[in-house]
């Protein structure tokens, strides 16, 4: 299996991760190299599609984290994340994530 590159949308993620449980922290990070490793082959439990071309990345115990990302290519864009506290994810934080996600693509014609 082929391995895919990772592309954080913004410099605040490192701030973010440092906030979590040391045992998150850590859980976060071998999730992100499990979606590294088998791209858009990484289901349930550890990532489900919530939009058109959007999907979160789960990371799921005492403090579940989500992030968002999409795939253009061999690369995978982070287009967001946070700490989830309700069962339903909120629409606006989808919105700001596609709206992410076009600003790549028009960078990406320039």
């Amino acid at each position: 299996m082929s391995s895919y590159q990772i592309i954080f949308d913004d410099k605040k993620l490192s701030k973010f991760l440092k906030k979590l449980l040391p045992f998150t922290q850590a859980k976060t990070i071998r999730t992100i190299n499990l979606l590294e490793k088998h791209g858009p082959f990484l289901t349930l439990p550890f990532a489900k599609k919530v939009d058109r071309k959007l999907w979160e990345l789960r990371i799921l115990g005492k403090q579940q984290v989500r992030f968002f990302y999409s795939f253009k290519g061999k690369r995978i864009l982070i287009l967001g994340w946070f700490v989830k506290k309700t069962n339903k994810i909120s629409q606006v934080k989808i919105n700001q994530a596609n709206l992410r996600l076009q600003k790549y693509s028009k960078d990406d014609m320039n």
